[in-house]
């Protein structure tokens, strides 16, 4: 038997619901995020914008498929679930002002900023689009 004495780690992924209208680009997101050009922090929230709007599933194939869906469950009840009733509402508010709603995850082991955003827990939401990561089960 083998018993590993170093650091040990467990990779990990949460999911978060993106709601838009319309093209989002990426000058409208770092407007949103507060983020001047100049900033340190520009490239991170630059990351982040690809993360999450690239590689997005419309949310009831993202649900249907999901491996933390349960037998029965429908979409309001998965997000409920992993979410939160407020994420719920929020959904539905964003479905009848015409937005489009997709679904995608951020992973703790790609690399530490993609790490950093899965670990943490936010929304960032303006006339156009609605980002709601609450899903952080850390």
């Amino acid at each position: 038997m083998k018993i590993k004495t170093n650091f040990v780690t467990n990779s990990s992924s949460t999911c978060f619901v993106l709601m838009k209208k319309g093209e989002v680009l990426l000058d409208d997101f770092i407007k949103a995020v507060g983020v001047q050009a100049n900033s340190r922090f520009y490239d991170m929230y630059a990351e982040l914008y690809r993360l999450c709007f690239y590689d997005l599933t419309p949310i009831r194939t993202f649900v249907a498929r999901d491996r933390w869906n349960k037998d029965g469950y429908t979409v309001d009840d998965y997000i409920r679930d992993i979410f939160s009733e407020e994420t719920l509402k929020r959904i539905k508010d964003a479905e009848a002002r015409g937005f489009d709603v997709y679904m995608g995850r951020l992973y703790s082991d790609n690399d530490a900023l993609e790490s950093y955003f899965c670990t943490s827990n936010f929304v960032i939401e303006t006339k156009n689009f609605i980002l709601d990561a609450t899903n952080d089960g850390w």
